[in-house]
């Protein structure tokens, strides 16, 4: 596999992650979620699946996705992909989901991946790690982008012309 796999494996958990967020916080008001009352068999199946991955909890974002039962296990499908352990471990891709939610703002993120993290294991030293590399990073990009500074990173790594994997 190439050696940026870790890196498409990080991409997708971002984006995957921004996904979700905008479900949650854009659309909760317009598409109320689902739960097992209310939702239909197809809807219930993928939430018995979510519930075995999440702790027991179907996250909000899949109920209002519930709407679109194709739609919700596409989504599922994809989000299971993501964070699954592979080269990345689980609770790595959710601290990079938290990182994610904090400089989106996103409130279900934020709430969502800290619980997941102390779900699985991270303490408040941890958490508080995440936040600072977080908060450090976020603060130099603006700080760039405020200065309208060019990357001057680009002979560190040089261009890699082969596709992308599945490409």
């Amino acid at each position: 596999m190439t050696p940026d796999a870790l890196w498409y494996e990080a991409a997708f958990v971002t984006g995957i992650t921004n996904a979700l967020n905008v479900t949650a916080d854009a659309l909760a008001d317009l598409l109320p979620p689902l739960d097992d009352a209310t939702a239909g068999a197809d809807a219930v199946a993928v939430f018995a699946e979510i519930r075995a991955f999440h702790g027991g909890q179907v996250p909000a974002p899949f109920g209002a996705l519930a709407h679109d039962p194709a739609y919700l296990a596409e989504v599922w499908k994809a989000w299971r992909h993501a964070f699954a352990d592979r080269r990345l471990t689980r609770r790595l891709k959710t601290a990079l989901a938290f990182a994610v939610s904090l400089t989106t703002r996103s409130r279900f993120g934020t709430g969502f991946h800290l619980a997941e993290l102390r779900r699985l294991g991270v303490g408040e030293r941890g958490t508080m790690e995440i936040i600072g590399v977080t908060q450090m990073f976020s603060s130099y990009t603006k700080i760039a982008d405020t200065l309208q500074l060019e990357s001057d990173m680009g002979a560190i790594a040089p261009v890699d012309p082969t596709p992308a994997p599945g490409h």
